[in-house]
């Protein structure tokens, strides 16, 4: 007789199997889309998931943590520590292997009365925590948390906030788009990358149009700033893509207007009129300018993923324990779709460079979350980040766990 934990998996998994997609129309100003919401059944947590998951050779997946709740976002102490943020408790946990087996072995409560905090970066002993409005200091040694930037555009669709350290210490901050499609009401602040001193004076708006740009970093060699953006929603189960971009300043990345390869979205609802227009776009004197034209003018993106696959953290390697032709490629953690007939997502992808500093393409690294014919998943990566000895941590935000993957031990 199956266990009742096995017989949760089985009745999850067959009841996600029997069940049609469930069709909606979204009326939009130039017509509708067909919309299918289905998503995978969640199946319940169990350790034994870790043998599920496939790597390549040479590699191995281990359980670093348990029980954690709904973990998103990591960084890692100079000691090990690994901070995690819980957008849902509004706190930050604290994890440590002390004995170096590869899984935690303490947790505490690291921070509280963080309301949204979602992205963590760290810089000079100081970790910085990013929520919906508001981007904090926190110490690692102690304390009070202290509000650095205030007054980030507040929440909409796009809720979680990401800050990174950029090379020459200054503070990217990523505030999504208030919505799926339409024309902000501040279209300078939204969809967009912001630099900050480190104190957290604003610099500048780096770039717009980018709809939710969570996973973002500099190329170690390089030092350019690439970012992985999610396509709307609504648009079908294969458009619009996701986009890896090449993020340079004064640059627009096209939404709401256009996505891909510089293709206007024809259900979109905002016009040029009403999008931020960059330095050096230009339009005729008297009349609005077309889609056609303003589309012309933005970035297309270097590379795509299949639509809905939902990137989040993006991070380059830059440690030595896996194998040499991995140094200076990403990493991007595919949370998965949930408005697809085919689901999409669910693992970390290996994204390749050249020796130049330009991408090739991306390839399956950490997978096994999804079942075969995508009816049951059994996580959603979410965060990335690498432990002292060059291995990486994956954090899965559905079932509460940190998973640790290294190479050759």
């Amino acid at each position: 007789m199956p266990s009742p934990s096995l017989a949760r998996w089985a009745a999850a998994a067959l009841a996600a199997a029997c069940a049609a997609p469930v069709a909606a129309q979204q009326p939009l100003e130039h017509g509708y889309a067909v919309v299918r919401r289905l998503a995978p059944a969640q199946a319940e947590f169990s350790p034994a998931i870790v043998n599920r998951l496939k790597v390549p050779p040479g590699f191995r997946v281990q359980l670093f943590a348990s029980g954690l709740g709904k973990p998103r976002m990591l960084e890692v102490g100079p000691d090990g520590t690994v901070y995690v943020t819980r957008r849902d408790k509004g706190d930050v946990l604290a994890l440590r292997d002390t004995n170096g087996d590869g899984r935690a072995d303490q947790l505490r409560t690291f921070a509280t009365g963080l309301k949204d905090v979602n992205g963590i970066a760290l810089q000079g002993g100081e970790l910085l925590l990013a929520a919906s409005t508001t981007v904090w200091r926190l110490p690692l040694a102690g304390g009070a948390p202290r509000p650095i930037i205030r007054g980030l555009p507040d929440a909409g669709q796009h809720a979680n906030r990401m800050v990174r350290v950029a090379p020459d210490g200054t503070l990217v901050v990523s505030v999504g788009s208030s919505c799926n499609n339409c024309a902000e009401g501040n279209q300078l602040e939204r969809a967009t990358l912001i630099r900050y001193s480190a104190s957290g004076e604003r610099l500048e708006v780096i770039a717009n149009g980018l709809r939710n740009t969570i996973g973002y970093d500099w190329h170690p060699r390089t030092g350019a700033l690439w970012g992985m953006d999610h396509g709307s929603d609504f648009r079908g189960d294969w458009t619009p893509p996701e986009e890896l971009n090449l993020i340079q300043p004064g640059k627009h990345y096209g939404w709401p207007i256009c996505w891909g390869a510089r293709q206007v979205d024809t259900l979109a609802e905002a016009r040029p009129s009403q999008v931020a227009l960059r330095p050096g776009m230009s339009k005729p004197s008297g009349d609005e300018i077309t889609r056609e034209a303003f589309c012309a003018q933005t970035e297309p993106p270097v590379l795509t993923l299949p639509a809905h696959a939902a990137p989040l953290a993006m991070l380059f390697y830059r440690g030595t324990q896996f194998p040499a032709e991995m140094r200076g490629d990403a990493f991007v953690a595919l949370r998965g779709s949930w408005n697809r007939r085919d689901p999409k997502g669910y693992k970390v992808v290996r994204l390749r460079f050249d020796a130049g500093g330009r991408p090739l393409a991306f390839e399956d690294f950490l997978t096994g979350f999804l079942n075969a014919d995508g009816s049951v998943h059994y996580g959603r990566p979410v965060g990335l980040a690498w432990l002292p000895d060059g291995s990486m941590l994956v954090s899965d935000d559905s079932n509460g766990a940190l998973y640790r993957v290294s190479h050759g031990r």
